[in-house]
């Protein structure tokens, strides 16, 4: 099971850096986005809860109360209560996508990072493999004039002896 996003985890997380990888400040800058919206939205959250928690605790002292509550009295009422616990409900619900949407985002990050660092390794494998062939053409040239060279200073060498034998 996937470890759950937190402000927490995403300030810690760290990434692999390689050659032509994302902009660290810019990622880190939008971790940092991410960061400020969770604390923002789990601060609504928290907020809804206590509005919530406090109505209940209104209705309740208004049901327990024995006489009936003047005219323009500010206790909540049912359809109070009830339209804090949907707002409490779409808080978690945006909350929930949002953490979703955060997830979904980061691992199509990594996904297109590791597609290039796999195709930049292509790369940089046939650049070796044609850089090694090269080489072995270089070595073969060398060995090649070497061989001539050799065999031109033998030539020279037997050319001296016949004119010193003359």
């Amino acid at each position: 099971m996937a470890e759950q996003i937190t402000v927490e985890l995403i300030e810690s997380k760290q990434f692999h850096q390689v050659a032509k990888g994302y902009d660290q400040e810019e990622v880190d800058t939008f971790l940092d986005q991410i960061c400020d919206e969770m604390d923002r939205r789990d601060a609504e959250f928290k907020s809804l809860q206590n509005q919530l928690r406090e109505a209940q605790m209104a209705a309740s002292r208004a049901a327990t109360e024995a006489a009936p509550a003047p005219q323009g009295s500010s206790a909540p009422t049912s359809h109070d209560v009830s339209t804090f616990e949907e707002i409490l409900v779409m808080a978690h619900q945006v909350k929930d996508q949002t953490i979703r949407d955060a997830q979904a985002k980061a691992e199509n990050i990594l996904a297109e990072a590791r597609e290039k660092a796999e195709e930049q390794l292509g790369n940089l494998s046939s650049e070796r493999d044609s850089l090694n062939r090269q080489v072995e053409a270089l070595k073969q040239i060398v060995k090649d004039y070497k061989e001539k060279f050799v065999s031109l200073l033998q030539a020279q060498q037997d050319a001296l002896d016949k004119a010193s034998d003359l």
